[in-house]
């Protein structure tokens, strides 16, 4: 709760800003449409709803979630997007006819986006993760491991709609995380990109994305994910995603954090 108020009072020193020194006319928006930044297509832990296919074994990654942009504001050349974002991704695995979840992984977030110059904004943000083995894999033999941590982060993101390329860089500063040791004070960097190749029509287009993350836990070795695909819908607003992905490195899922993978997949991917 105090993070989120960190963030309140920060857009509302914005508004007391914009009325002091500006004598355009300001407007607020609720729920405000589109969204200033696009979701990252390649980041393959960011709240959306998913089904994906994994090919390295006979399993399904899902996911349920999320963005809403909750308040907005613009006076001349600035606009900012105070957000907030949640998910649940979990594995399924098969086997014998039937079917067990692995893990159950939870993200929360609330973040805001503001204009800084022509083609560049600044991300302010800040969430809370919890991931754990679910009673399946703990039944089937697998040990419980705890995994849990907040943490803050900010970035700059480079969006250019002439080019049709939005990319980003962000430093995310773990202030409290606990696994079986206190990683506290842990940092990861994350970079990534999405470009749309090919406009098959004003709602169908072929892309291609990317996305690195190094986490100092890991001795900052790289997990890194690449996507292609073609998405229905405008770009900012909702949209649907036929993709397949290739990923490289450590494991995103928490209850696997130590170990390497290697593994493409093909899914669905719904953007809100």
């Amino acid at each position: 709760m105090k993070n989120i108020c960190l963030l309140l009072n920060f857009i509302f020193l914005i508004a007391l800003n914009l009325k002091a020194n500006d004598t355009l006319n300001t407007k607020w928006q609720v729920l405000p449409q589109p969204k200033l930044v696009q979701p990252f297509t390649a980041d393959s832990r960011a709240s959306r709803l998913s089904f994906a296919r994994n090919f390295d074994e006979n399993s399904y990654n899902a996911s349920m979630g999320g963005i809403l942009p909750i308040v907005g504001v613009q006076q001349g050349k600035f606009n900012g997007q105070l957000s907030a974002a949640g998910s649940t991704y979990l594995t399924l695995k098969r086997a014998n006819g039937g079917g067990s979840v692995v893990n159950n992984d939870f993200f929360a977030e609330v973040f805001l986006d503001a204009t800084l110059k022509e083609f560049w904004l600044m991300r302010l943000g800040t969430g809370h993760s919890s991931q754990h083995l679910s009673d399946d894999a703990i039944v089937s033999g697998l040990t419980f491991t705890n995994y849990a941590k907040d943490y803050h982060y900010a970035g700059l993101i480079y969006k250019r709609q002439a080019w049709h390329l939005q990319a980003y860089g962000l430093a995310h500063y773990n202030y409290n995380f606990k696994t079986q040791t206190n990683l506290s004070g842990k940092w990861m960097l994350q970079l990534g990109f999405e470009h749309t190749a090919l406009t098959i029509n004003s709602e169908l287009h072929f892309y291609y994305a990317a996305d690195i993350k190094l986490k100092e836990e890991l001795n900052f070795e790289p997990t890194i994910n690449i996507q292609t695909g073609l998405k229905w819908g405008n770009e900012g607003q909702e949209n649907m995603r036929l993709a397949f992905d290739q990923t490289w490195g450590a494991e995103e899922r928490g209850s696997f954090m130590y170990e390497k993978r290697i593994f493409s997949r093909l899914g669905i991917y719904l953007d809100f």
